[in-house]
């Protein structure tokens, strides 16, 4: 600790050459420099950023040089890269415990390995978890502790946990048993009642602060400003889920009272710093992770080794692309949820050769990022199939087929994960914003098989095999037209040996016709 207080001046001086705000960050850091006070660092949403825990621990230990601190997440850090997929979060695990965390929360992706998974690595995490509101099934009988004291100095302070219920819908799946009986349970009606009691209980064990380590978001079902707005007796929430940068902004519950709230962003964009002063005073900013040089030697040599152990199979060249396979359209931004792009057209491909189907399908909402033209690497897959959902091959009729592109494409004009790349198959989606008055009408048209013959208009009486995820089978997400359909192979090979067991089918290279998107769906605005 006494190398690391030399390394706060090189700290002060990466923040300010990266934000260019030196009043304010320049009073901040004072502030945390005051004697006794009270430093609470925190990030969400680091969806396996690896390589940004050494730097994390190192700004941490810097601040502990004239502060007392704690450590804590928001949610979301066993899933979103290759080395969390590969470990199934075992060494996201043993990464946040070189850190020391102190307390954590749950993200929905905690869930992407189901229950059972997410028990073993919680039984091996160092620091305490914290969940108000995830239940066993027809009880209030929580999973994890609501809420835990931590004593620092001559103060308590609680935190409380929460988790969107919009998990349900995402990862359903992992709330079921082999049966598919529906075993745990994140009431959204109860959300409010739940997180109050634990607020109540905590004040009642002595708390002197009460923070909320929230992984809802700024979005539907439920926000941590609507958990502000109807709820008492919380200080400070620090969010996640929405992927939100709020370095601080102060909200009013119940009784009219001031609550901070801030959320850091994603993939350790930024480092939340929360100064809570001798007089009780909350104040939080967010420190750009460009502009910390300080680094923890100890988690970064235990990432080093993790990396070391995956490296060489991780590291193999899978294929070759003169081009980019990307999840963008053109104007750069995000399009893969709900609009084609080559990537969901390649992944697509992928789930109907790997089975053999007449028609594939894969949701955008798994595949995560976009490939750079260069060797394609196992760990790119990875990054782009990180959940290892199972391959199935079923049969559908074309009315399930056509049910399921609707629901798939229901959001439109907004995203959705369960937006619906295909392959042996076109469509045509129409968004007409002018019929109904309010939200915009979607409608499927012009579902079409391709032949031996060539393209030809899908008939909803007929049967069709359908090569597609266990997840949008039968599992979860927005897509239940498949429920019921016969399974004939059930999770034969996950979505990552698929698409490794495809690139290998197309020789060294992927086909120039993957350059751009095939043109397999259409979306028709009508304004």
């Amino acid at each position: 600790m006494n190398k690391l207080k030399y390394l706060l001046p090189l700290v002060v001086f990466g923040v300010f050459s990266c934000s260019g705000k030196l009043p304010q960050v320049e009073g901040r850091l004072n502030a945390l420099a005051l004697p006794r006070s009270v430093v609470v660092v925190y990030e969400n949403d680091v969806h396996c950023n690896m390589d940004g825990y050494a730097k994390f621990a190192g700004l941490r230990d810097a601040i502990a040089d004239t502060a007392d601190v704690l450590t804590v997440s928001s949610g979301d850090f066993l899933q979103g890269g290759a080395m969390g997929s590969f470990s199934r979060g075992g060494y996201v695990v043993a990464l946040m415990n070189a850190v020391g965390y102190d307390v954590v929360t749950l993200g929905n992706h905690e869930f992407d390995y189901k229950i059972p998974r997410l028990m073993e690595l919680s039984d091996s995490m160092n620091a305490a978890i914290v969940c108000a509101n995830l239940v066993q099934k027809g009880t209030l009988t929580p999973l994890f502790k609501p809420y835990i004291l931590k004593q620092i100095g001559s103060k308590k302070i609680a935190f409380v946990g929460v988790l969107t219920p919009q998990t349900l819908v995402g990862e359903s799946y992992a709330f079921t048993d082999e049966s598919l009986k529906t075993l745990y349970d994140i009431p959204t009606k109860e959300i409010f009642n739940l997180v109050q009691s634990a607020v109540d209980d905590a004040r009642k064990a002595g708390a002197d602060y009460v923070i909320l380590l929230s992984h809802l978001g700024l979005v539907p079902p439920v926000s941590s400003v609507e958990v502000v707005q109807k709820t008492t007796g919380i200080d400070a929430v620090l969010d996640g889920h929405s992927h939100s940068v709020v370095g601080e902004e102060f909200i009013a519950n119940a009784n009219g009272d001031s609550v901070l709230v801030s959320q850091t962003g994603t993939k350790f964009q930024n480092v939340g710093v929360l100064d809570i002063t001798r007089h009780g005073k909350f104040h939080s900013r967010l420190i750009p992770m460009d502009g910390v040089v300080a680094v923890n030697r100890k988690v970064a040599a235990v990432y080093d080794s993790l990396l070391a152990l995956t490296a060489a199979d991780l590291q193999k060249v899978v294929s070759n692309t003169k081009f980019e396979l990307t999840i963008n359209g053109d104007d750069g931004k995000r399009l893969v949820r709900k609009g084609e792009t080559n990537l969901g057209d390649l992944a697509a491909d992928a789930m109907r050769f790997s089975v053999g189907a007449q028609i594939g399908i894969e949701n955008g909402g798994s595949v995560r990022v976009t490939i750079p033209a260069g060797s394609v690497k196992y760990q790119d897959i990875l990054n782009v199939m990180p959940f290892g959902n199972g391959i199935c091959l079923i049969r559908a009729t074309g009315r399930q087929i056509k049910e399921a592109l609707a629901q798939g494409a229901s959001k439109l004009p907004e995203e959705s994960g369960g937006f619906l790349h295909v392959s042996g198959l076109r469509y045509t989606v129409v968004v007409d914003a002018k019929n109904g008055g309010g939200a915009a009408q979607v409608r499927i048209e012009n579902v079409q098989v391709e032949t031996e013959n060539g393209f030809v208009a899908i008939d909803e009486d007929a049967l069709y095999t359908v090569g597609l995820s266990s997840y949008v089978a039968y599992e979860g997400g927005e897509i239940t037209a498949f429920r019921g359909s016969e399974i004939i192979m059930d999770k034969v090979m996950t979505d990552d040996e698929a698409m490794v067991k495809f690139l290998k089918s197309l020789g060294d290279e992927i086909p120039k016709a993957y350059r751009k998107p095939q043109g397999r769906i259409a979306v028709k605005n009508i304004l």
